[in-house]
């Protein structure tokens, strides 16, 4: 004897019911959280805290930032002065024509967060269906509405964290050098240090990222470090640029480090699609296509 009850109409109106205001409490709440808190453990902005939260619904990505012990930060700020070194490119002949102006520049890519965006929208849809073809008793219907429902789950989970620290750490070009790929675990480690004001005024530093799981998302434990041009007198900055200054040294005290941790995980709501798999073992579907006693039993079974 089964302990799951006989399909019924009730059964039916309860399981679509549920999954289409599952549906659209989901669209209507956050998808994703992220959470940012960064300190400076080391040099002058220290010990100045960051912390950050991140919300990304189905149309926007709300951001809340928020500083702490930021006195000695904004002091730090100040006492920067760092130049960029001359640039040793010879200036083209105006005459010529530039490869920009002489092709036309390429269409930027779309954002990969809008495209995870649609791409969960769609997989939303297509789970509302299958609760239809288990109504109309189409073939295959639980293998469809299982892998739906795994597709949405993924989204929440995989997807749009993923396309989210895709789009931090910043655009790929392309190119498949092993530098490139070396350099490539260092790039969200420089976009969330907040000291790197200018494009190469941190020298001789070093960064790290370990990834670690969390409950519905991920962990990722970042460090930068490195000396700040900015600090180091104008006279002995490409000296330090060439070389690391000398432990002790004046310009040994511009050294700053930055330690963060952030968090991507599925908002609250993400949750209720758990209740799913319940329901149906619940209340089996009941089809309006005319089968046989036994297979109306069986409810869910494929035909």
């Amino acid at each position: 004897m089964s302990l799951r009850p006989p399909p019924s109409h009730v059964g039916t109106v309860v399981r679509g019911a549920a999954t289409v205001l599952i549906v659209i409490h989901i669209m209507m709440s956050a998808w994703l959280v992220v959470q940012f808190d960064g300190r400076y453990t080391e040099g002058r902005p220290s010990p100045t805290n960051i912390k950050a939260i991140v919300a990304v619904d189905d149309e926007r990505t709300l951001i809340d930032v928020k500083m702490e012990n930021s006195t000695s930060f904004v002091l730090y700020m100040l006492t920067r002065d760092y130049e960029e070194p001359p640039s040793n490119e010879t200036p083209s002949d105006p005459s010529e024509p530039s490869p920009s102006n002489a092709e036309e520049e390429p269409e930027e890519p779309e954002e990969r967060l809008s495209q995870a965006r649609l791409f969960t929208k769609a997989c939303l849809a297509l789970m509302v269906l299958t609760e239809l073809a288990m109504l109309f008793g189409l073939r295959f219907r639980s293998t469809l509405r299982g892998v739906s429902w795994t597709a949405v789950l993924l989204c929440f989970l995989v997807v749009l964290p993923g396309a989210y620290l895709t789009d931090l750490a910043g655009p790929d070009d392309g190119e498949d050098s092993a530098e490139d790929n070396q350099n490539s675990n260092n790039d969200l480690a420089n976009e969330t240090f907040v000291a790197q004001t200018e494009e190469g005024s941190m020298v001789h530093g070093t960064s790290d990222i370990k990834l670690s799981l969390a409950p519905l998302g991920v962990h990722i434990d970042m460090m930068f470090n490195g000396y700040d041009l900015g600090l180091v007198e104008k006279a002995n900055q490409s000296a330090v640029r060439a070389e690391a200054p000398e432990p002790g040294s004046e310009d040994a005290s511009s050294w700053v480090q930055f330690e963060s941790r952030l968090t991507a995980k599925a908002g609250k709501n993400i949750q209720s699609l758990f209740i799913l798999p319940v329901l149906w073992l619940v209340f089996p579907a009941m089809s309006l296509k005319k089968e046989d006693p036994s297979a109306e039993v069986a409810g869910d079974e494929e035909a």
